[in-house]
């Protein structure tokens, strides 16, 4: 009995090193696996929401996010809309684009950014567009949050 005991300690010794190493390498695997299995989402206030369209310039892309006003029950009164333009390389020295937001075939602001500065600009022709939340530096680009106002 004394040698199955000694057998059976040994033999969980090694196997919790074995599981403790696999799952420190294998980190990244088991986390995106655990988050796809559960459906778990990054929250769309902190990405930017699901990217509905994509303009192609020839030497930078522009992504347009969904208008964002989840809440943890329901919608906001106030949300936003992520723009971001790149590859960093590509932009030019002033990128300046309208937009518009809601699909109405009528221009509902429009966005002047500096990408040597940062700073931004809005000349906004919509009542539902409030103003510029913040424009900020991305790994290969910029993006800009325009604050919006809930329509529904």
């Amino acid at each position: 009995m004394r040698k199955l005991k000694s057998f059976l300690g040994y033999t969980w010794a090694v196997a919790a090193i074995v599981i403790a190493l696999a799952t420190f390498f294998g980190y990244n695997y088991f986390s995106r696996a655990l988050a796809v299995a559960t459906g778990v989402t990054v929250n769309p206030r902190f990405s930017g929401g699901e990217i509905v369209k994509t303009v192609d310039h020839e030497n930078y892309k522009t992504d347009i996010h969904r208008p964002v006003f989840d809440a943890l029950i329901g919608q906001t009164r106030d949300g936003f809309i992520q723009i971001n333009w790149g590859p960093a390389v590509g932009l030019p020295k002033v990128v300046s684009e309208s937009f518009d937001y809601n699909n109405d075939d009528k221009e509902d602001f429009i966005v002047t950014l500096n990408t040597a500065t940062g700073e931004t600009t809005l000349v906004k022709s919509n009542p539902a567009v409030i103003g510029i939340n913040k424009s900020y530096h991305l790994k290969n680009g910029w993006a800009v949050r325009v604050l919006l106002k809930n329509q529904s």
